[in-house]
């Protein structure tokens, strides 16, 4: 359902039910404390979320949480436009016009190969892996990830749909070199796969969805390779390494939407319109749905996190989608320690 058409009332529990306030939805952002001249400020340009789906920052957004929370510790949001994929967003990052995003490991990995200077500061747990795989069209003949070899697949070259093939065909003991790697980013692969440009797809979110409803064979899901590739959020390093206990309060935020999603998973869907090509229906607002209910919590990097971040980068570095070994320092940033050593706290 639509927020905009929700009851006060809604709104207003929903927003008592994760800040304890009696605020209901939007007002201006908070001006900044006395207590919050104590951190630099700081302004995250973070990418759209658009209407809803599979994240919880467009409800977020239209709450207007980031915005009155943020202000504690001296740090405003912006939302950006964008495209719905981290990789098809570098030049916006690398002008500066995003400098916060989310998306999943391969593609901050394959950034820090092309000198993006953005770190992972939070992460979860693996989620909506059958929202994700490698399609190939209704009428073709292949069945098995091996009936790829010589086949033209689109991916989007390190970045998730670059790992899910690479990890697929390893899994399948077919060398990645056996198969013609097209690189096309999301949007524009669409029309590649639709129009018989190319064999397979390996994709992900609305591009899969929409594939999916559109008639594409499912070859595999994300959840049949054991993929390391998971959720996570990134920023500039600049704006981490300035407040580092504005990103604590992001993950904090995000932390108590995700709750609320458990609990409200409709909240989070048509948040500004339920009609039009924005707005989901049918089996895309179920799937959005039962998504939401089990969305994993954010959390700063752990020792096992970080594994898995190893893991991504190192199958990029083995088969050339990158050009250099990059270390898991390079890669993640503790924000804990950050605001530890500039004796910060929310």
């Amino acid at each position: 359902m639509s927020l905009v058409g929700c009851p006060r009332l809604l709104r207003w529990l929903a927003w008592l039910a994760i800040f304890s306030t009696c605020k209901a939805a939007p007002k201006a952002p908070s001006q900044p404390s006395a207590a919050a001249s104590n951190f630099e400020p700081i302004v995250i340009r973070f990418s759209d979320p658009g209407n809803g789906g599979t994240s919880v920052f467009a409800y977020a957004r239209h709450e207007g949480i980031f915005e009155r929370e943020l202000a504690k510790v001296n740090a405003k949001i912006e939302w950006v436009p964008g495209a719905q994929a981290f990789s098809a967003n570098f030049d916006a990052m690398n002008a500066g016009a995003i400098n916060a995003s989310g998306g999943a490991i391969s593609p901050i990995v394959g950034a820090l190969s092309h000198n993006l200077k953005f770190k992972i500061f939070s992460i979860a747990d693996p989620a909506a892996m059958n929202q994700a795989g490698i399609l190939v069209p209704a009428t073709s003949t292949i069945k098995d990830v091996r009936e790829l070899v010589g086949k033209r697949v689109a991916v989007n070259l390190a970045a998730h749909g670059d790992y899910m093939l690479l990890k697929a065909l390893a899994n399948a003991n077919v060398p990645a070199s056996a198969v013609e790697r097209v690189n096309i980013q999301p949007p524009d692969a669409a029309a590649a796969f639709a129009t018989g440009k190319i064999d397979a797809w390996s994709t992900f979110g609305v591009f899969y969805n929409t594939a999916v409803r559109n008639g594409a064979r499912v070859l595999l899901t994300e959840s049949d390779i054991h993929s390391d590739d998971v959720s996570i959020t990134a920023a500039n390093v600049e704006i981490l390494e300035k407040n580092p206990a504005a990103f604590q309060e992001f993950i904090r935020i995000t932390s108590q939407l995700v709750d609320l999603a458990h609990r409200s998973p409709e909240l989070f869907q048509n948040v500004f319109t339920d009609k039009g090509p924005n707005a989901l229906a049918g089996d895309d607002l179920r799937l959005a749905v039962e998504y939401a209910r089990e969305l994993p919590k954010p959390r700063v990097p752990t020792a096992a996190d970080r594994g898995r971040v190893a893991n991504v980068a190192k199958i990029f570095v083995a088969n050339k989608s990158i050009d250099r070994d990059i270390a898991v320092d390079e890669i993640v940033f503790d924000v804990d320690e950050a605001a530890r050593r500039k004796g910060l706290a929310p």
